[in-house]
């Protein structure tokens, strides 16, 4: 049976959304009015928290923040015609011009690609058909079916060039669900700020940030959807968790997931979860992913080549492994 982590909720006005990755915890004081909307936006229940304002203008910081959450969800998006993500993988075209905001993100992808060794590639949307997780009924791939898969697929057919072309091997596609969520809620905080806020979270089915200190996210469980592994600050930071929980189904005993290892087309192995604390969310959402394929012992070290990220991971055994800066952040 196809699994997504259920919708929990809790007290301290403790939230699990959507996918389930993080609750917010909100901490003010008796005179620290907080105004919310939530919305329905990039397959996820949106969530965006604004203090120390009136009403009227927080809710019109909030209302432009969401439009541009959907602006990016449509630019990027693999299944609406009008996105130049889905025109790119559907042309016959080895040659694309794409927009200059797609060109920068691919060319940030780029770099943690060469940077991962190859843990993280956004050039595998061949592969997440092959395994139908797009269409609510996954199921393991025959062997010709992947191997075809990954014959499309890899970040090596694909070349940045000038003016923003993407020149591509034949049926080579991407997908960019592993960092456009964490973008659009990095470029819906830019027009928060444009409107003036100076507090906020934005919560985007657990890709999460904060302008101003006072906020604090709980960090889900991995196998208790109900409890939290712990509580950080994010002190104007961002958080963002991949783990095998969030879409998965289990056939023979073996839990099979979402978050592919470029190399051999299945599941990465090893680890349960990977949360990651950056500046942006895009960062610590494709820091997070490369570092769940890397595995444990490569993955801490993956992190600990940035000096300004934090991350915790919980691999198989449920075994908890930090890099030395992250118990900064750990409420206690």
């Amino acid at each position: 049976m196809f699994r997504r982590s259920p919708l929990a909720v809790t007290v301290l006005t403790l939230v699990l959304f959507g996918v389930g990755f993080y609750a917010a915890l909100e901490f003010r004081g008796k005179n620290d009015e907080t105004v919310t909307r939530t919305q329905i936006a990039l397959g996820t229940l949106i969530e965006i928290k604004v203090r120390g304002m009136q009403t009227a203008d927080a809710d019109a910081a909030m209302t432009a923040a969401l439009y541009e959450l959907r602006r990016v969800d449509t630019l990027f998006s693999t299944y609406l015609p009008e996105s130049p993500v889905w025109r790119l993988n559907h042309t016959e075209a080895t040659v694309v011009r794409v927009p200059p905001e797609i060109h920068d993100l691919m060319l940030r992808c780029d770099t943690l690609w060469e940077r991962s060794n190859g843990a993280f590639d956004i050039a595998i949307e061949e592969v997440l058909r092959a395994w139908k997780f797009d269409s609510g009924n996954p199921a393991i791939p025959t062997d010709h079916v992947l191997t075809e898969a990954l014959g499309r697929s890899g970040w090596r057919q694909i070349t940045l060039e000038q003016g923003n072309y993407v020149r591509r091997s034949t049926g080579a596609t991407l997908n960019f669900g592993s960092v456009a969520k964490g973008y659009a809620v990095d470029r819906a905080v830019a027009i928060l700020r444009q409107y003036g806020v100076t507090e906020a979270l934005i919560n985007a089915g657990g890709d999460i940030r904060a302008i101003g200190g006072e906020w604090q996210v709980g960090i889900q469980h991995p196998r208790s959807p109900s409890e939290l592994l712990t509580v950080v600050r994010l002190d104007g930071r961002a958080i963002a968790t991949s783990g095998d929980y969030e879409q998965y189904f289990e056939e023979g005993g073996v839990r099979y997931h979402h978050i592919f290892d470029p190399a051999t087309g299945f599941p990465a192995r090893g680890l349960r979860s990977v949360s990651v604390i950056a500046d942006d969310v895009a960062t610590a959402d494709a820091v997070s992913t490369a570092a769940f394929v890397l595995g444990t012992g490569k993955g801490l070290e993956f992190l600990r080549d940035y000096p300004d990220i934090e991350g915790l991971i919980v691999d198989e055994h449920g075994v908890e492994h930090s890099t030395p800066g992250f118990e900064r952040y750990r409420k206690r």
